[in-house]
This record gives structure tokens, C-alpha cells and sequence, in this order.
């Protein structure tokens, strides 16, 4: 779906929002040992191949880094937002902003060292202190990702602006519930942007912590893209179901490209599952046949606005960039590309329907989070 990839170089690090800091308490970090990269590892392809690419793996806590494709160092993550809240860690493609050796929050009377921003108001630095440099601890934060001072100091030291970021979640460990289908093939494929991801579409509130979420509007499904040599890319029907609507790629579908509905009977009540972009539709589907559960529906695609629109840098039609091959999925109440329930999202300079996003938190306006509704807890 929709990103914003372009970085606002100018910003200085006085925009770091911590909250909840009460409750906040004095600790010591213990020592991790060194990341050792092992023979096996040696042979993991990044995600994007360029010169330089940092991988956030938010399910190891583990960042990457490769250069010329190949993997040359591993840090460990000490800290990250509790996942959930708008202001969780984003997940995405992202170029890598500003740096700072040394700052004091503008919020709290705190330090954040070597840090470098990751997205927006979201950096990558040293646990915080307080200024007498005793480190604190928190119950979350606002999404940015804390390092003890060994991987501060080395990801500041190795991280250029510019560099590519993707940050993104694991697949490895979900286990179905019965009578559940995965969308597309757990093994070959990870999670790109995870439900309620922030994307920051205005700057009215720069500075304003407690009406910063008005900045901001939430993704409304998961986006599933594929790892390198990926085999298997077809899309999967989650539950036994009837088509509800397909939409066709330039007919109507507000950038969401090929996509197709599927009604389902969950709990006695209809739940609709959305596949959207899709490179091609199945072509014997058409509305209102039955479909079981695991069964194909299309392929994984970039589809939107009537051709290969979604790209992993510049979106458009007539952009060179690599593509932004991904299933965008979503559960939700009504067979509707928009918000079930009526919704305005800022986007492009005005405030408008709302597809693929919401204004705040998603389960508000008729959506579920995907992985909750297939996941065993």
C-alpha cells in the first residue's frame, strides 16, 4: 500500500517522542555477546538487493546489514514499541535520515545517543538515560528502537543517510487455527507492513505529542511480500467461502489493483477476506461461486490505478523503480474496498474515502488485524 519513502533530511532530533514515561525505572543493562555470523547465515540473501541494505527483523530483534548483497554484520535490538499501538515500530521500506552523536530530548530530560531516524519521528539510538547517565526503562515507547551502547555506537558508525531499510516480521512461528488457510506460503514470504502501521501524511502537530496521532493514518490489512528466489506466488483463499466482488485492475479500484472478496461464515456471523494487487485473477472465478478454503484465487502482484503501480521507492505508473510485489489482506465486516464504516483519510493534500487505511486504529471502522483472526494465541 501507500508509503511514504522520501526523508526529511532538515528534521532535527527534537522531534523523539517518548511516552507513558511514568513509571519509568532506574536498571543496568547486561552485556550481550557478540553476534557471531555463522556459515549458514553467510548464505541469506537480502531482501532487496543493493549496495548497502539494512533488514529489521522486529520478530528476532535482530537488525542486519548487508553490502553488495552479502551479509557482513549483526546487531541485536534491545528494546522495541509494544506492537498494537499507532505508535508501534513502523514496518516498511524506508531510507535511512538524519544522525546525531549526542541529543537530550526536547520532551523529557533524557539522552538518546547515536541516533539515526528510521521513519519520521522514529529513530535507531542508545538506550536512553537520564542526564545524571543512569539508563532507563519503560513499558514502551513511541516506536523507536533502543541498542545497548556496543550496537549503538557500531549501527551509528556503519549506517550512511540514504542507506535502504526493511523492516518487517517473521512468518515462522504462526500456527493456524483449524479450518485456516494462510493467504500465501508462510515460507517464501514475510510481512512487509503489519496491520495499524503508521504512515505520516501531514505535519500539523510536529512537537505536539498529545494530538500527534492526527499526523498519522493507519494501515487497515497486513502486506505480504515475497523473500528472494520465492517459488510460490499464488494466493490462497483463508476459509471456505463464496465470492463476494472482483475488482478489476483500472475498473474502479482506487489503488488497490486486482482484487478479489470472499465471503466467509466465521462464529455464525460473515466476515469478508480482501486480496488486493494481484498480478491476475483466477480466471474461472467469477461472483458468487463457492470457494474452499486453501483454494487459488490469483497471484501476488503490484497492481493499482490500472497497471504496475506499487514500487518500492517512487509509486506510478511511468516509474522505473523495482516493483512493490506484495498481497495487501484484509478482514473486515463488509465486501467494500473502502473502511466499512464510514471513514476520512488525509492523503495527497486533502481529506478523502479511506482505502487500505484509517484514520486511527482500524478495528474502529469494521476491520480485524488478519494474523488475530488466523492465529492461535
Amino acid at each position: 500500500m501507500r508509503k511514504i519513502l522520501a526523508v526529511f533530511l532538515f528534521l532535527t532530533l527534537s522531534s523523539i517522542i517518548l511516552l507513558n514515561f511514568n513509571g519509568w525505572r532506574v536498571y543496568q543493562f547486561k552485556k550481550n555477546s557478540e553476534l557471531k555470523i555463522s556459515n549458514m547465515e553467510k548464505l541469506i540473501l537480502p531482501k532487496v538487493c543493493e549496495d548497502r541494505v539494512w533488514e529489521i527483523n522486529l520478530s528476532k530483534n535482530i537488525i542486519y546489514f548487508f553490502e553488495n548483497c552479502e551479509l557482513k554484520s549483526m546487531m541485536k535490538i534491545a528494546h522495541q514499541s509494544r506492537p498494537g499501538k499507532w505508535y508501534q515500530t513502523p514496518t516498511g521500506y524506508f531510507r535511512l535520515g538524519t544522525k546525531r552523536e549526542r541529543h537530550v530530548s526536547s520532551y523529557f530530560n533524557v539522552r538518546m545517543d547515536y541516533a539515526v531516524q528510521l521513519y519520521e519521528d522514529y529513530f535507531i539510538h542508545e538506550n536512553p538515560r537520564f542526564l545524571n547517565g543512569r539508563y532507563v526503562t519503560r513499558n514502551f515507547s513511541a516506536g523507536c528502537l533502543s541498542l545497548e551502547t556496543d550496537y549503538a555506537k557500531k549501527f551509528y558508525s556503519l549506517a550512511k543517510t540514504g542507506d535502504l531499510v526493511i523492516s518487517y516480521l517473521d512468518l515462522d512461528h504462526i500456527q493456524l487455527n483449524d479450518g485456516f488457510f494462510f493467504p500465501v506460503n508462510r515460507q517464501q514470504f514475510y510481512v512487509k507492513q503489519r496491520f495499524n502501521n503508521p504512515l505520516r501524511t501531514r505535519w500539523l502537530y510536529v512537537g505536539n505529542k498529545d494530538n500527534l496521532t492526527y499526523d498519522f493514518i493507519q494501515h487497515s490489512g497486513v502486506d505480504l511480500a515475497p523473500n528472494p528466489n520465492v517459488q510460490d506466488l499464488n494466493v490462497y483463499s483463508i476459509y471456505d467461502g463464496k465470492i463476494a466482488r472482483i475488482i478489476k485492475n483500472g475498473q474502479n479500484d482506487y489503488g488497490m489493483g486486482n482484487t478479489v472478496i470472499i465471503e466467509h461464515q466465521i462464529n455464525n456471523r460473515a466476515i469478508y477476506s480482501l486480496y488486493a494487487h494481484l498480478s491476475s485473477i483466477r480466471s474461472d472465478l467469477k461472483e458468487g461461486n463457492v470457494i474452499k478454503g486453501g483454494e487459488v484465487v490469483g497471484r501476488v502482484g503490484a497492481t493499482g490505478f490500472g497497471c504496475d503501480y506499487w514500487r518500492i521507492e517512487r509509486d506510478g505508473c511511468q516509474e522505473k523503480d523495482k516493483l512493490d510485489i506484495h498481497l495487501h489482506w484484509e478482514i473486515k465486516t463488509k465486501p467494500v474496498l473502502s473502511s466499512p464504516k464510514p471513514a476520512q483519510c488525509f492523503i495527497n493534500g486533502k481529506q478523502d474515502k479511506c482505502y487500505g487505511y484509517t484514520p486511527d486504529d482500524p478495528i474502529n471502522y469494521g476491520y480485524f488485524n488478519p494474523l488475530d483472526i488466523l492465529a492461535k494465541k
